[in-house]
């Protein structure tokens, strides 16, 4: 099988530059901001978790989100409050490398990631060591060029490959060689724009023969926007709509599952059903709402997958962020807590 940057080489020109994944140059805009965020499984290790270390440099800030589960062990959820938060020291962005804390993001190059992290119940060092497909955009075709100005203003890249190292939770430590999809954002992003009634995001892999990438969201006062793409061996085309059906449990709240249907330029529509094995929340004031990330698997020819079913459900617009009594299975409350087993 032929690496994907030598299929970029000669099959088409080749987008994606190291470039991509370093700190680059802030606008004047306090809403400029740039961020690294990834999620992973290893299903045989049965770990798997979110990490988010994110900048807004003209703000001298810098915010983390950390959510990683070992099944039948322990989960640890870090997604608001005084921890979640820092000031940007002197060396926050750096050459290839980014750091909020103790968590840091750096480019190795060649579309190569190490991310670490330290808390005081859980630390991890994980490298992003092989990709599926060449990073690329949200869109080739230029059909969502006018909406991603209002969220990733500069540049974005969506990426699914492996992901290697170790991470300990609570004091039990795990080594891991799972999945893994990544994207990196830099550039104006205002989450108040955002209306979160109804958002979904749906990206994941299963290998080279198919990974994915695909959300809708609205504007406040403005359409539902979808982007996204499927990449399968080498190729790949844009997604021009998304459905995503959920299941939800008795709370209203945690989806057990979902079907997918990614319908592609071409027409073709590919469908993706969805279990749920570990998810927490992360409050978003600005929007008046909150956000829902949750690993799950998934079938293909024969081979078990994984993504990251991310949403928002608030069909009545209310301000209301749930606790932890309001739900079944979703992790609210920060810091350690026994996981749990999504059943019906």
């Amino acid at each position: 099988m032929r690496h994907w940057r030598e299929i970029e080489k000669r099959e088409r020109p080749l987008g994606y530059d190291i470039s991509w994944d370093k700190p680059h140059p802030p606008s004047e805009d306090n809403h400029w901001q740039e961020s690294d965020c990834y999620w992973f499984y290893d299903r045989n290790n049965g770990v798997g978790g979110f990490h988010r270390i994110g900048q807004k440099p003209n703000l001298g800030t810098g915010q983390v989100t950390l959510f990683v589960f070992k099944e039948g062990g322990e989960r640890y959820v870090l997604s608001s409050g005084e921890k979640a938060e820092h000031k940007l020291g002197p060396d926050a962005r750096q050459e290839a490398k980014q750091v909020v804390g103790s968590h840091t993001a750096e480019a190795l190059g060649d579309g190569q990631m190490r991310f670490t992290w330290g808390e005081e119940e859980c630390e991890g060092d994980l490298e992003f060591y092989e990709a599926f497909h060449a990073p690329r955009n949200w869109s080739k075709t230029g059909h969502s060029d006018d909406f991603m100005s209002n969220i990733n203003s500069d540049g974005h890249l969506e990426c699914s490959g492996r992901i290697r190292g170790t991470v300990k939770i609570g004091k039990n430590s795990y080594k891991i060689d799972g999945l893994c999809h990544r994207d990196r954002s830099w550039g104006f992003r205002d989450n108040s724009r955002a209306s979160l009634h109804r958002y979904r995001m749906f990206s994941g892999t299963v290998g080279p023969e198919l990974s994915f990438a695909s959300f809708f969201l609205d504007l406040k006062g403005g359409p539902k926007m979808v982007a996204g793409f499927v990449a399968r061996h080498g190729e790949d085309l844009d997604v021009r709509d998304l459905r995503v059906i959920t299941r939800f449990d008795s709370d209203g709240l945690t989806p057990l599952g979902a079907t997918g249907i990614l319908t592609l330029e071409t027409g073709e529509e590919v469908r993706i059903e969805t279990s749920s094995v570990q998810g927490f929340m992360t409050p978003v004031p600005e929007a008046g709402a909150a956000s829902q990330d949750h690993i799950s698997t998934f079938m293909h020819n024969g081979k078990t997958g994984f993504l990251d079913l991310e949403l928002s459900t608030n069909p009545g617009r209310g301000t209301y962020i749930p606790t932890q009594e309001d739900v079944t299975f979703l992790a609210v409350d920060q810091g350690l807590s026994a996981s749990v087993k999504y059943t019906d």
